[in-house]
């Protein structure tokens, strides 16, 4: 079996990534590519070391005939698919946004975080939240998913198996989490610039980021009453994202450890590692694997989890992939080894 696909926003970082994995998919037929700066071009053009989708020619998808497609994925800036496009598509057509247009369950959190208007709310329940190893079985069965937030897959896939084991008793997280500058995307901004960057790391969204949201949401389906501070940083590097999550220690480290290490013991993507072993962005770059280890701090008081994924593969267009390869019922790995 083989389907027929078109990326919207194929010209950014996750576009770029997303299309990478497709073109070497045995089952996939990359059939139409849409973007604006780089409209009239074909993707060989922008995109060199492609291999089978390189004579796809990047047009405007209201020119688009999209009777034979069967997944749309959408890599648009936040508010762009939500807006404009998704009502103009075939409601029979799978989706995959990338964006964080279907993500929030509330209105209210959506137009405050992401400061802009949701325009197609009504679609909201149709969409199933795509965090892979955590809710594989709703993805499976779902014509629509909200690929998870690059921030929210580095720390939901480690406290998740936590907060579901009541025994553990955690009530409060702070997460310190630190990404490379392409999860920012390629709009120019002052911050963003490698004179501004480079050698300089700093804090931001200390008050209000996007992610917030999208992280308490999912931690308050299992337990509402857990309080969350959470802290973004740029380091400047390209791509990878590192959270160092804490909590008060209640129970012994290996009890913590062993409940991660069941919940994900089949899991090809998560890899706990060994002993005093500490995650790092290197050994996660361009994979779509987590890597994470929980320590007691020196104290004896607190658990330290370190998480690291690529924000660009694992905290996008590869977690896409093993979306898609859930909905399509292919070898859930294909494409991403």
């Amino acid at each position: 079996m083989s389907i027929n696909v078109c990326i919207f926003g194929v010209s950014g970082y996750t576009g770029s990534k997303l299309l990478y994995y497709l073109d070497k998919h045995p089952n996939v037929n990359v059939a139409g590519a849409f973007g604006d700066s780089s409209a009239g071009k074909t993707l060989g053009e922008v995109f060199p070391n492609l291999q089978n989708c390189s004579d796809i020619k990047i047009t405007d998808f209201k020119k688009f005939n999209f009777n034979k497609i069967d997944l749309i994925f959408s890599c648009l800036p936040h508010g762009k698919f939500q807006e404009s496009v998704i009502k103009m598509l075939n409601p029979k057509i799978a989706i995959i946004d990338l964006s964080g247009d279907f993500r929030l369950d509330s209105k209210k959190d959506y137009e405050n975080f992401y400061n802009c208007i949701h325009k197609s709310m009504k679609l909201q329940n149709k969409f199933a939240y795509g965090l892979t190893e955590v809710n594989r079985e709703n993805i499976k069965k779902s014509k629509f998913i909200a690929n998870p937030g690059c921030y929210p897959t580095s720390i939901l896939i480690p406290i998740i198996p936590l907060l579901k084991e009541k025994s553990l008793k955690i009530d409060d997280f702070i997460i310190d989490s630190k990404s490379g500058v392409s999860g920012a995307g390629k709009k120019a901004i002052t911050q963003n610039l490698f004179s501004e960057l480079s050698g300089n790391f700093f804090a931001y969204g200390i008050n209000k980021h996007k992610h917030y949201p999208e992280i308490k949401q999912e931690i308050d389906t299992i337990n509402n009453k857990v309080s969350l501070t959470f802290t973004p940083h740029l380091l400047p590097v390209i791509s990878g994202i590192q959270s160092t999550i804490y909590f008060e220690k209640k129970k012994k480290l290996s009890e913590y450890k062993n409940v991660l290490k069941e919940f994900y013991q089949n899991e090809y993507f998560i890899k706990i590692l060994k002993d005093s072993d500490i995650p790092t962005l290197n050994n996660v770059k361009n994979s779509n694997y987590l890597h994470m280890n929980i320590f007691s701090d020196q104290s004896k008081k607190r658990i330290i989890i370190v998480s690291c994924i690529d924000n660009l593969v694992k905290g996008a267009a590869g977690q896409a992939i093993q979306n898609m390869n859930l909905m399509f019922d292919f070898n859930e790995q294909e494409s991403l080894t």
